[in-house]
């Protein structure tokens, strides 16, 4: 008699959920790299006005690309420069 696992087919199923799971994690990460925003959106989600949003991407503090003439920041860019939204308030 052979000795098998009664659970073996919910470990099988439970090891495909779990790779659905990972692939879906990773989705939107690739999503938000190619995820651009305007000044005007940078200024509403850093809770900065427009000019200050403006010039500190003029300065360098804030990474954006220029496309034409209009400036675009990286979804991540955006997101380093909020979590140093309070330096970003006060550096001169």
């Amino acid at each position: 008699m052979q000795a098998t696992n009664p659970f073996q087919i919910i470990l099988d199923e439970l090891g495909e959920i779990k790779d659905l799971v990972n692939s879906l994690k990773k989705e939107p990460e690739i999503e938000l790299k190619k995820k651009f925003y305007s000044i005007k959106e940078c200024s509403a989600i850093l809770k900065l006005d427009y000019q200050t949003v403006r010039s500190h991407i003029l300065k360098g503090n804030i990474k954006a690309e220029q496309i034409g003439r209009f400036y675009r920041v990286n979804h991540f860019d955006l997101m380093s420069a909020l979590h140093e939204v309070k330096s970003l308030k006060y550096r001169r």
